[in-house]
């Protein structure tokens, strides 16, 4: 029978921790020691944890005045995770919104291809600080826009907890911690060895993503001293999206407006719906009017209107190629190649192999003063698979060009690979010394006996090299240009031999447009582009912290001390990238720069009152920094917290303050990128409808009312000597419910995050559109704009990065943490945490409107709620645990006005919804997401004091990722927390000494 108490307990839990979401949700459970794996229960630990992220005063999660959740590496390990960043990612504060890592694939992201960054509350990751043990991390990745912290770096084996701050904290740590801070504490007790075997591999046919590790770990502790190291393997196999039905199709999803039933073309090839993935195999000709393909045995082509009338009757060697892909013959969107094997070969989750060395000492030097150290190395290799289309306009003149002058701009449609691989290692020396001044106890300094002192120094190194396949630009020129095979006198770059190829490249032909190269055109067309990226960190700090005074509430604390930084960043892309010849790609240039930071910082506890009505203690927090940074000056942030114990059962918490975040290396000195874009508002102002004011400005500048021009080149770079730092103001306040009858803590925080100065790229259209809007161009970003005093064509734009966005963030926490312990020794353990964003707005300087994407499918917002609840029972050596996490539904509708969008299919205003061959002129389209909730089972057993095996299922009911209709699809799901990989197994199994 169920005592009273956890009849209670089930209906608070209820009330608090499931009722708003009406389902479990899986969090963190707190930590256990190796006696809580024993077959007894009796000395289990409490669920309370002292933390240490927020403050330099140790304190819990539920009476620290900031908002702090912990994850614990046992909880972490009975859910079956092993990986760092999906452990963090997986957490209420990030999995809603857009996150970085290894699904990435065709994305450009901050760090480069292969890291792995966590953002909290959606704000971006160079605004979430990430530490190891209290203190920094130096930056890793490739490419020229390094900032965040790598989480590929991070020693999981030695990992004991992870501390989230949730509330700005520069005042305490300095730039970056606007959005929050994330604390990766290791074990530091250790004493005796470990080894540990994991697996984890998907139920479905064929496999794809599955996960393998292998860690060591030993620790000693000596008379004076201590010593800890680890060895850590992990590696991640690919996920194709051929791999799984639900990633290898992008169908329509398109629906009737009438009957609701869905109405996608079918593929006679396959008999299910219509794939559009990339198309590809095709040949383009504005002569003929639209995309061509080659015949295939077995496969209608006899809809009227797809093939081009005259060309098939006058060209009897091209009798085989077909019209298809035409809007006003809908038919021939079933036959048109969309898909490729290059296509299904591309990962959705990217392979990653990784290994670490983490050790860590100490030494007690006598007097009071232990000398202390860390060293990190770490070393990644990941690659990433895509595909890319290859279009080269052939000149009319060219011998392989089939179709002549009569085709005008002619071009075919190949899917060609292209894949990325890093190669990173990472290393992290830290040193220092600390200890007390008790040796001054009695004399004149004896007011300093109980204070103590931490001075340390360290350097962090990053070092990768990183390659992607190219496509020399100066090789397709050679073999596209007019009256010759292969022009040798434009093959400047890449060194190819035209000899190789005495009839070039036949580019029309079945072979070529189906990506079948000769090993002779591999040669020639294909390579791979090399690059070169360090980036270097050196760190000092001295803090002293100790007591003050006594007040009659108690001891008034403080902590005070000093940092100085040295950060220093190269990046050196391959030669195809500094001379602009990747194919369709933008130039990289060679980006470097230095900077340096000096801090200096405070800290005060206040003890105001204590066992009064209604206050059984009220303490007050101050904290204080100011931050010179040689690239652009100084800044001071502080932060007021409210501690408020009202009785034993209720707390109240608040705080108040500002965060800044320095410009990165690369915001400050990235070299410019280049690429083209529409950008001019002159383009036919004469019939645009543009404003009086851009038309006096062209008309100023030369500019004819029918130009037309659609190429101008643009930049983009660092901001050195522009930038300012970026601003914020963070407002939490919560409450905090601990009754004494009952093992239960719940909390309530509301947090509010105001960013001003936020560093961004402008965009080129709207720098252009600025300047011509302005009287007279005198808008500052005409600046950055120019044009041609003889053709008035608009020929450059820098798109460099500036201060201009802010952004808001609004959101409320709820976290349940409740134990119970039976008569039967058996204990039962809930926790959860669920995260409502209120409010994710941004805004470019100068708008009227703020963009407001939060709870939709955009790759940068996403739903506005998250969660994640676990539930287990101990008894003896057994440990079962029900875990689910939980993403919110999301929904375009409102961004997008209505339910309703124009089927691709239909061109003329007289097509109303067919069943047949016609289809809607206006159909529904699906752009929202599910409510997704992912089931978790485990099962833990403690062979005997020296060896534990766990296992458990992920994804129970197998569930797929939500989704919606290819037209609207800006990124993976997986960036929302969903599941690619499927229902998944695995096996841990641990054995200590």
């Amino acid at each position: 029978m169920l005592d009273r108490k956890l009849l209670l307990a089930s209906s608070v839990i209820a009330g608090l921790g499931l009722g708003p979401v009406g389902a479990w949700a899986q969090t963190q459970t707190q930590s256990q020691t190796k006696s809580d794996k024993a077959a007894s229960s009796d000395d289990a630990v409490d669920v309370e944890a002292v933390v240490v992220t927020g403050s330099r005063i140790k304190r819990n999660a539920y009476n620290s005045a900031s908002p702090i959740q912990v994850i614990t590496s046992e909880q972490s390990e009975l859910e079956g995770l092993v990986n760092t960043t999906e452990i963090i990612q997986s957490s209420s504060l990030a999995s809603g919104s857009f996150q970085v890592a290894d699904e990435m694939t065709g994305y450009n992201v901050t760090g480069g291809p292969g890291v792995n960054t966590i953002s909290l509350r959606g704000l971006g990751a160079n605004r979430t600080l990430v530490l190891l043990n209290g203190r920094r991390l130096t930056p890793s990745g490739v490419r020229g826009t390094v900032g965040p912290v790598d989480l590929n770096t991070i020693p999981n084996a030695m990992i004991d907890r992870v501390e989230i701050l949730k509330d700005g904290a520069s005042s305490i740590y300095g730039s970056d911690a606007v959005a929050g801070v994330v604390n990766y504490i290791t074990k530091t007790d250790y004493d005796g060895g470990r080894v540990r075997v994991y697996g984890n591999a998907p139920f479905a046919k064929g496999g794809g993503g599955q996960e393998y590790s292998a860690e060591a770990s030993w620790g000693r502790t000596f008379d004076r001293g201590y010593l800890s190291a680890s060895a850590s393997y992990y590696k991640q196999m690919a996920l194709r999206r051929g791999d799984r039905d639900y990633t290898s199709c992008s169908a329509d999803n398109y629906y009737s407006t009438t009957t609701g039933a869905r109405v996608d073309l079918t593929d006679p090839a396959t008999g299910d719906y219509k794939c559009f993935n990339q198309i590809n195999n095709v040949a383009y000709t504005s002569g003929y009017g639209g995309y061509f393909q080659y015949m295939q045995p077995g496969t209608s082509y006899s809809y009227t209107g797809n093939t081009a009338p005259g060309f098939v009757a006058s060209n009897a060697a091209f009798a085989n190629l077909a019209r298809v892909a035409r809007a006003n013959y809908p038919e021939t969107y079933r036959v048109a190649n969309y898909d490729s094997s290059v296509w299904q070969r591309a990962t959705v989750i990217s392979p990653v192999e990784r290994a670490s060395f983490y050790v860590t000492g100490g030494y007690d030097l006598g007097a009071g003063v232990e000398a202390y150290g860390e060293f990190l190395y770490n070393r990644r290799n990941s690659e990433q698979n895509g595909a890319r289309q290859l279009f080269p306009t052939v000149a009319t003149t060219n011998p392989n060009n089939i179709f002549g002058a009569a085709g005008g701009t002619a071009y075919p449609v190949i899917a060609v690979a292209y894949d990325s691989i890093q190669k990173v290692e990472y290393y992290r020396g830290l040193g220092g010394l600390r200890g007390d001044f008790k040796f001054l106890e009695g004399s004149r300094l004896g007011f300093l006996s109980g204070w103590d002192w931490d001075v340390y120094g360290q350097y962090g190194k990053s070092d990768g090299t990183y390659s992607v396949s190219s496509i020399n630009s100066d090789a397709i020129a050679a073999t596209t240009s007019a009256g010759s095979y292969c022009n040798q006198s434009l093959v400047t770059i890449s060194g190819g031999d035209c000899s190789t190829l005495p009839t070039g490249i036949p580019w029309f032909s079945s072979r070529v447009m189906a990506g079948q190269f000769t090993d002779a055109e591999k040669a020639f067309l294909f390579g791979v582009d090399v690059g070169h990226t360090t980036y270097e960190q050196s760190l000092v700090e001295a803090s002293f912290s100790g007591e003050l005074f006594s007040l009659p509430a108690g001891k008034v604390g403080a902590a005070f001390g000093f940092t100085w930084r040295h950060d220093d960043f190269d990046d050196s892309p391959g030669t195809a990238s500094l001379n602009n010849n990747n194919w369709n790609l933008t130039r990289a240039g060679h980006t470097f720069g230095t900077d340096t930071t000096t801090e200096a910082f405070a800290e005060i506890d206040v003890p105001v009152l204590k066992d009064l009505f209604l206050v059984k203690s009220l303490d007050l927090q101050v904290s204080g920094r100011h931050t010179e940074v040689d690239s652009y000056g100084d800044s001071d942030t502080y932060k007021i917290g409210l501690n408020w114990q009202i009785t034993p059962t209720w707390r109240l918490r608040m705080s108040d303050g500002t965060s800044f975040r320095a410009p990165s290396l690369y915001e400050l000195y990235l070299a410019d990128q280049t690429g083209y874009s529409v950008a001019d508002p002159c383009i036919l102002y004469g019939s645009s409808g543009a404003s009086q004011t851009i038309v006096a400005n062209c008309a100023a500048q030369g500019v004819s009312a029918t130009q037309a021009s659609y190429s101008t080149l643009v930049t983009a770079g660092g901001g050195k000597g522009i930038l300012k730092a970026e601003t914020s103001e963070s407002k939490t306040i919560g409450v905090v419910f601990t009754p004494g009858f009952i093992n239960l803590k719940v909390a309530v925080d509301y947090a509010d995050i105001d960013i001003s100065n936020e560093i961004t790229q402008f965009g080129a259209a709207k720098i252009a559109s600025r300047c011509y809007e302005s009287v007279g161009l005198s808008s500052p970003f005409c600046q950055l704009v120019t044009r041609d005093p003889t053709t008035h064509l608009l020929t450059l734009v820098k798109n460099d990065y500036v201060n201009v966005a802010s952004q808001k963030s609004r959101a409320i926490d709820l976290t349940t943490d409740y134990r119970h312990d039976f008569d039967n020794g058996g204990q039962l353990y809930f926790n959860s945490q669920f995260s409502w964003q209120l409010q994710d707005t941004s805004n470019l300087f100068g708008e009227t409107e703020e963009d407001d994407y939060n709870g939709t499918t955009y790759i940068y917002d996403g739903p506005d709620f998250s969660g994640k609840a676990s539930l287990s029972y101990r008894q003896g050596p057994w440990t079962y645990t029900w875990s689910s996490t939980i993403t919110g539904k999301a929904s375009d509708a409102e961004i997008l006005g209505d339910t309703v969008g124009s089927a691709k299919y239909a061109t003329s205003t007289s097509y109303d919804y067919v069943v047949g061959s016609t289809y809607y002129k206006y159909v529904h389209v699906k752009y929202h997401t599910e409510f997704m909730v992912y089931h978790n089972v485990s099962a833990r057993k403690v062979i005997d004091d020296k060896t534990t095996m766990t296992f458990g299922v992920q994804n129970l009911f197998d569930e797929a990722p939500p989704s919606i209709s290819s037209s609207y699809r800006v990124g993976n799901s997986e960036v929302w927390g969903y599941e690619l990989r499927g229902r998944r197994g695995f096996l841990s199994i641990e054995r200590s000494w």
